[in-house]
């Protein structure tokens, strides 16, 4: 079992998610929060990583959750990125999973979204899980999936697509740990590689057996690295 630290940690899906998909890390540390983004799947979406950062923001101030340690998947990754530019000092530390500086969706899938939804989830899952993920998980993701609205997905991916801090992260100036799967391909290691070369002082753990939704198919090893990065923040 993991220590569980006191500082609050804040942990953002990522596209065409919900905050339920890092149940296993909620559960591990009670202090964490993992809200739904809006649409996710109540309400309007957001189409700009930048207006996602920021209502992360008003959410961890209206909670009373700043300072915190702020990590994301994915898209939620991105997230977590701008809002640690725009306000580091809201943040004490970021844990960013399958993560990117720049994330790239091909044409094919936005067409694919708008033609076939029931298709588009099919090809994600084929893409977000390694070939050996359990069906048990690869179905709550697909739950997960089918109850966001399709305009909003496609939001979703078309926000990543545009994101891009490649000639920025190096001015991230907080504490950081990268997590990837060792079988991610939708953010290869490289991608991960490239975030802890340019990030001052990141630690990047590669998780063995694990694709894209790596704290889903490999929760314990996810934990055990969050435990051991939040270890020094952990207060009385």
């Amino acid at each position: 079992m993991p220590p569980l630290p006191l500082v609050p940690l804040v942990l953002i899906h990522g596209g065409g998610g919900v905050g339920g998909l890092w149940q296993n890390q909620l559960l591990a540390f009670p202090r964490a929060v993992a809200p739904d983004l809006p649409g996710h799947p109540e309400g309007p979406g957001l189409s700009t990583v930048a207006d996602m950062a920021g209502w992360v923001r008003r959410f961890m101030d209206d909670r009373g959750l700043v300072p915190c340690v702020l990590g994301g998947h994915s898209l939620g990754s991105a997230v977590a990125l701008q809002a640690a530019l725009d306000a580091p000092d809201r943040l004490r530390a970021l844990i960013l999973v399958g993560a990117g500086a720049r994330l790239r969706v091909r044409q094919e899938f936005f067409d694919q979204i708008r033609a076939d939804y029931a298709a588009a989830v099919e090809e994600l899952l084929r893409w977000w899980f390694a070939p050996e993920a359990a069906p048990r998980v690869v179905e709550r993701a697909r739950r997960a999936l089918r109850a966001v609205p399709p305009t909003v997905v496609h939001d979703d991916f078309w926000a990543a697509n545009r994101f891009d801090l490649m000639d920025r992260v190096h001015e991230v100036a907080l504490p950081t740990l990268i997590l990837c799967g060792e079988e991610d391909r939708m953010t290869p290691l490289k991608y991960s590689e490239y975030l802890r070369d340019r990030i001052p002082g990141a630690r990047l753990v590669v998780i063995p057996r694990a694709g894209h939704m790596v704290m889903l198919e490999q929760p314990r090893a996810v934990n055990e690295a969050i435990a051991e990065f939040l270890r020094p923040f952990e207060t009385t």
